[in-house]
Order: C-alpha cells, then sequence, then structure tokens
C-alpha cells in the first residue's frame, strides 16, 4: 500500500486533470484513469499546473512507478517525495514515449537511466510458406504440454527483465496468460517439448496483437512467426505485436518482421539503493 506524505501535493479531481491530459497520447491517459493509481497535484496551492500518478505492479514489485502531465514540471522537488514514499521499493520507473522533452532532460540530470524500450509494430504481411508440423493453438495443447509451454515462457520472462526483477511466481504468470487467445496458432510442440510459442490478444475487433513471444532458440521463434502469420493475417484486419528489447527473441522478430516503430515507449529507471 501506497502511504502518500501529507502536505505533498494536494487532491485533484477528474474534472481537474482534464486539460492537463489534453492532447496526451492514449497510454498516458489510461495511466491517470487508473484507480489503484495516487495522483497528486502541484504546487500544493494556487493554479494547476501538473500532476503526478504514482502505482505499483504486482508483477514487479520491487518499483514505485509514476508518470507526470502537465506544464512547470519539477521533478528536483517531485523526486524527493518520491523516495520518501517509496517505503519497501528500491527503485522508481517512468516511462513516455520516445520524443526529446523537457521532462526527460530532468530525469537524465535526476540520474535516471534507460532500461527498456518497447515497440509496438504491425507486422509485414507475409505470403503463406511451407508450414512446419506441431503448430497448435492452446485449446489443442495436451496438458503436460501446457506446462512446457508455462515453464519456457515464464523463464524467458524472467530473464527478459533483470534489471526490473520480475517478482510473480510461475503459478502466477500462467493466470495472466489465461487472458490469451486460446483458438489462435501460436506453439510449436516437438512431443512434449515447447520450440517457441507466442501468445495472441485480440485487442479490438478485427485487431489481434502478439505479446510474451519467445523459444529455445531465436531461430525457432522467427520460423514459429513467419509459420503462423499468413494465418492469422487471412482472419484479422491488423496484425500487431508488442516487443521489449530486453527479450531477444522479440526484438528479433520485430526487427525482421515487423514495420518500425518511429516513436518506441522508453523506460527510465532509478535505483534508490
Amino acid at each position: 500500500m501506497i502511504n502518500w506524505q501529507p502536505g505533498a501535493g494536494r487532491n485533484v479531481s477528474s474534472a481537474e486533470l482534464q486539460p492537463l491530459l489534453k492532447g496526451e497520447d492514449q497510454w498516458t491517459k489510461q495511466l491517470f484513469g487508473n484507480k489503484a493509481a495516487i495522483i497528486r497535484g502541484f504546487p500544493q496551492v494556487g493554479p494547476l499546473q501538473y500532476a503526478v500518478a504514482v502505482w505499483q505492479n504486482t508483477y514487479h514489485k520491487r518499483a514505485l512507478y509514476f508518470n507526470v502531465v502537465g506544464r512547470n514540471i519539477r521533478l528536483a522537488e517531485l523526486i524527493p517525495m518520491l523516495k520518501q514514499l517509496a517505503g519497501q521499493h528500491d527503485r522508481l520507473q517512468f516511462s513516455s514515449y520516445d520524443f526529446p522533452s523537457e521532462t526527460t532532460q530532468q530525469l537524465r540530470q535526476a540520474g535516471f537511466q534507460v532500461i527498456r524500450h518497447t515497440a509496438m509494430g504491425t507486422y509485414r504481411t507475409l505470403q503463406p510458406t511451407a508450414t512446419i508440423r506441431g503448430i497448435k493453438s492452446r485449446s489443442q495443447l495436451t496438458a503436460t504440454q501446457w506446462q512446457a509451454v508455462v515453464q519456457l515462457s515464464y523463464q524467458n520472462y524472467v530473464s527478459a527483465h533483470t534489471v526490473n526483477p520480475a517478482t510473480m511466481t510461475q503459478a502466477q504468470f500462467e493466470k495472466a496468460l489465461s487472458d490469451a487467445d486460446p483458438q489462435q496458432p501460436g506453439f510449436w510442440v516437438v512431443g512434449n517439448s515447447v520450440r517457441a510459442y507466442v501468445f495472441w490478444f485480440e485487442d479490438e475487433p478485427g485487431e489481434l496483437t502478439s505479446a510474451w513471444l519467445g523459444g529455445v532458440k531465436q531461430a525457432d521463434t522467427l520460423r514459429l512467426m513467419r509459420a503462423v502469420l499468413p494465418l492469422v493475417q487471412a482472419n484479422y484486419r491488423v496484425v500487431n505485436g508488442e516487443f521489449d528489447d530486453t527479450n531477444p527473441h522479440a526484438w528479433a522478430v520485430y526487427r525482421r518482421l515487423a514495420i518500425p516503430d518511429p516513436h518506441p515507449l522508453v523506460t527510465w529507471q532509478l535505483l534508490l539503493r
């Protein structure tokens, strides 16, 4: 639980936030619409100039997350408050799209370092190639095969997040995977072993997005994606992917099979101890 210090900022209503959020991207608007986030406005008295949202991530409990919107943002005053607020958290994290800004300059001056780029890219249209045997959907996997998928994907997730360590268990990760579409082709299995995997999410009608993709080897992941992309592209108007540069499997797929994202999401981190 986050215990905000008295006198550090002021309560902000949704109506007061709207002028600050005008013109912001949808991702930032969602952050400030998160009911689990604490929202505070600054300065303490006088006209509202900027607001901060602070929240926690159950997958990465060691970090305290924040974002800011508005004008005349003063991180030199805000960051000491966040450090005091951090409690058991040993790092602060901030993310924004890759546009030069006064805020990112202030982050650098405060000692934050870039730890990850997350790209959203539309997949290039691929023509069907020779299929590979053993491609299945989640609904076609046996219980043993599914557990092999869970184990490999969890190991890859943990390996891709060493800079901000994952704190959830494999069982918690498996529960999150249940939100993926069980009917989409996404798993290359040989016997009870998994060679590569991709989880698909239908975020909007007619739009499919890949996430949490990987494999035993990068070549396996690329081979799977080249085989399944024509299948899903035949049924969806748009097929996108989310790719972290800390995941070598995902980044290899992004660089070879997706249209480059000109403004990826950049994550900054400050270690507190």
